[in-house]
């Protein structure tokens, strides 16, 4: 992508949206063909309007804990999302790098890097430890990344560096509280209640986004300020998300 905003020609584009397509079909193919699944047992079909509901129907009584867990989700990946939304335009306004669209990928390089060092060992300690415990934790990890890259906006190196502590914390979060998410659903619907924490998770995703009004309403107050509302918001969005999470009872 860098390649083709220099001018080099629409065929770094097709290349960049190319390459994930073919990594998604061949992954695709290999479930298709490789992963097998026991039938699904009953035949009784509801119509859409009931089914629907009963989609999105939560017991909230008897549920309590999903139901904290659903809205901490929702929380941290509107922290990661709004980072990961609006990075390029922070690197490229506030931290003041020449060319953002490289900064942008050493900046997702460095947070991949993080969340791969993280991932396999953050979900064998939480299979010792407790899923939550170990979730929480990496919600407080990405609220300390992120009042570091607050401190130190304007430092490239520094911003790098703690981009990849936000890694971590991603890597951690999502090893343990995907495990935490099967520990919590109800027994005989499982899928139902995973589809609900991909909601969150999508939620989170979309919700992020709104804070953009908001950036460029105290950017136009005083240059940067914009920023510096955002990963304050970022940081409030994960302290928030792992308090939420204690309140889980769970012994997951």
């Amino acid at each position: 992508m860098d390649r083709y905003a220099i001018g080099d020609g629409g065929s770094w584009l097709w290349l960049a949206l190319t390459a994930p397509a073919i990594v998604l079909f061949g992954v695709t193919l290999v479930t298709l063909l490789a992963v097998k699944e026991r039938p699904g047992i009953g035949s009784h079909r509801l119509s859409f309007p009931p089914a629907l509901y009963r989609s999105f129907k939560i017991d909230v009584r008897a549920n309590r804990d999903f139901v904290w867990f659903l809205l901490s989700r929702l929380l941290i990946f509107m922290a990661f999302t709004t980072l990961q939304t609006f990075a390029l335009y922070f690197l490229r306004d506030a931290v003041g790098v020449t060319s953002p669209a490289t900064a942008m990928a050493n900046f997702s390089v460095v947070a991949v890097a993080g969340m791969l060092i993280a991932v396999y060992p953050a979900g064998r300690l939480s299979d010792r430890v407790g899923r939550r415990p170990i979730a929480i934790t990496s919600g407080f990890l990405g609220a300390l990344g992120m009042a570091f890259i607050f401190l130190f906006q304007h430092n490239y190196i520094l911003v790098m560096s703690f981009g990849g502590l936000v890694g971590v914390s991603f890597g951690a979060f999502m090893s343990t509280n995907w495990a935490l998410a099967t520990d919590l659903v109800v027994k005989g619907e499982e899928a139902r209640y995973l589809g609900l924490a991909n909601l969150a998770t999508a939620g989170g995703g979309a919700l992020a986004r709104l804070i953009g009004p908001a950036i460029d309403f105290f950017n136009a107050y005083d240059s940067g300020l914009g920023y510096s509302v955002m990963l304050l918001a970022c940081f409030i969005y994960f302290v928030a998300g792992s308090g939420l999470l204690m309140k889980v009872k769970s012994q997951a």
